[in-house]
């Protein structure tokens, strides 16, 4: 029993039957990251080899026909912001790469190879920043999230870098701490869910002597392990990089783990800066973020890349793509974040500029986050009616013929974009509303800093939004 005045849930999914038998289950989540792995495997195979010969143009349709770049670029990555926004890191506990990350040091701990620590710089964070510069910078210079071939290629990189740092590591979960591109994403959009892992009553944890969620001689158990992150589950914290593997709920003998709706309260909760590394992700993913919502309007997008096609006019043997990524991952957030930076500096805040810089991105990050989720909905939308097609032509380059020959309409999208823009204003009123308290919550003596940060995205993805709603 667990005191109502320590309780942190609200309501506790582990509480339910349901989830109780599932979790107590010893395939749990590892039948399930099997499956998403058997899914990346076969749409690596589908990929390979389509879409080098197609033009720009059939590029843009054969992008939603192909299942490999339809699942990938316009189901999963998406499904990942919204999933991430709405559960935290629940995508964290099926993905396959912690899988396979855990299959190499499981490996290269038997066979006792010597393999190396996690260095400062490494732990720190910002490999992992580079990972997702490279990631964008191959969209925009090489489009591989148009042609299945280099889609399938990024795949077997992602498996093959997953299994690769966990020989070479001694660090459990070294790919997802190092290297995964999507992992900081995950951490600060994770953060702004109520839904999240903690104890259910402190008191509980704080009287235990055994601490079988830490214990060493628990950690490479095949299941009920302690936890493989090396956290302390009765200490939670934001951005703490757990995965959601449930291990703590399922070794703690007094069941005293849940995962659901906590309270503000509780370690899961309470909100701090970001991170230096999250810091630096938003600071770019401020540029992309704003590329991809004003992208979806034609007469904003003519105005938004007018620069890099002026530059690609100067030196035509330059593909577009590459003046493209310089704009929107360097100058685009160089302008954003010069301007938040001076206006914090206007409110008052006179700290140095690594605080600044940490302040303002704190506060800009909730309203980042909604613009991202409102791309991800479009997208979703938009190409999800391609999903049968794909379905019945994997390859996607049949459907492809049969739409640019007009034998087959374009499926419509599931939700006018107007509607998408609307509901994603009304959120992001929503969400910014919210956003002031955990601001102040986070901030403290930087608040005027990260008040500024949150005023310029609010403007900017406000006004972007507004626009969405009437077209």
């Amino acid at each position: 029993m667990h005191s109502g005045e320590r309780r942190q849930f609200y309501w506790d999914f582990l509480s339910a039957r349901p989830f109780k038998a599932v979790l107590r289950w010893q395939g749990f989540p590892l039948v399930l990251q099997i499956a998403v792995l058997a899914i990346f495997v076969l749409l690596t195979i589908n990929g390979l080899g389509i879409g080098l010969d197609q033009s720009p143009e059939e590029l843009m349709t054969l992008r939603k026909t192909s299942l490999t770049t339809l699942v990938v670029w316009g189901l999963w990555w998406p499904g990942m912001i919204a999933l991430a926004l709405a559960l935290g890191r629940a995508w964290c506990t099926v993905c396959p790469m912690e899988l396979v990350n855990r299959a190499g040091d499981e490996l290269a701990r038997s066979l006792g190879w010597p393999r190396l620590k996690l260095g400062r710089w490494l732990r720190a964070g910002w490999l992992i920043v580079v990972a997702y510069l490279v990631l964008q910078l191959l969209v925009a210079g090489f489009s591989i999230h148009r042609i299945p071939h280099y889609t399938a290629l990024m795949l077997l990189v992602l498996i093959g870098a997953a299994l690769a740092t966990g020989l070479i590591f001694r660090e459990p979960r070294s790919f997802c701490k190092i290297l995964c591109p999507a992992a900081a994403l995950l951490s600060v959009y994770g953060r702004y869910t109520p839904l999240q892992l903690d104890v259910r009553d402190p008191q509980v944890c704080s009287d235990c002597r055994t601490r079988d969620c830490v214990a060493q001689s628990y950690r490479h158990r095949f299941d009920h392990r302690s936890c493989p992150s090396l956290l302390r589950p009765f200490a939670r914290q934001q951005s703490d990089a757990c995965v959601l593997c449930l291990q703590c709920a399922k070794v703690c003998p007094y069941e005293n783990i849940g995962l659901g709706l906590v309270k503000n309260t509780s370690g899961s909760r309470r909100q701090r800066m970001l991170r230096p590394y999250e810091a630096g992700f938003l600071i770019f993913a401020g540029g992309f973020v704003a590329h991809e919502v004003i992208g979806e309007v034609a007469w904003l997008d003519e105005y938004f890349h007018a620069v890099p096609k002026a530059l690609q006019r100067l030196m035509p043997s330059v593909s577009f793509g590459w003046f493209e990524a310089l704009w929107f991952l360097a100058v685009v957030p160089l302008i954003l974040w010069m301007a938040a930076s001076g206006l914090a500096y206007l409110f008052g805040h006179r700290q140095n500029l690594r605080s600044r810089l940490l302040a303002v991105a704190t506060g800009a990050a909730p309203v980042v986050a909604i613009a991202h989720l409102a791309k991800a909905a479009a997208k979703i939308t938009s190409w999800a009616g391609f999903l049968p097609l794909a379905a019945a032509d994997p390859g996607g380059l049949q459907t492809l013929h049969q739409i640019t020959g007009k034998a087959l309409a374009s499926p419509r999208p599931l939700v006018s974009f107007s509607l998408v823009g609307l509901i994603m204003l009304v959120l992001l009123s929503l969400f910014a509303w919210r956003s002031v308290r955990w601001i102040k919550e986070a901030s403290n003596e930087n608040l005027k800093a990260a008040y500024a940060g949150f005023a310029i995205m609010v403007v900017i993805y406000g006004s972007i939004l507004s626009v969405w709603s009437w077209f």
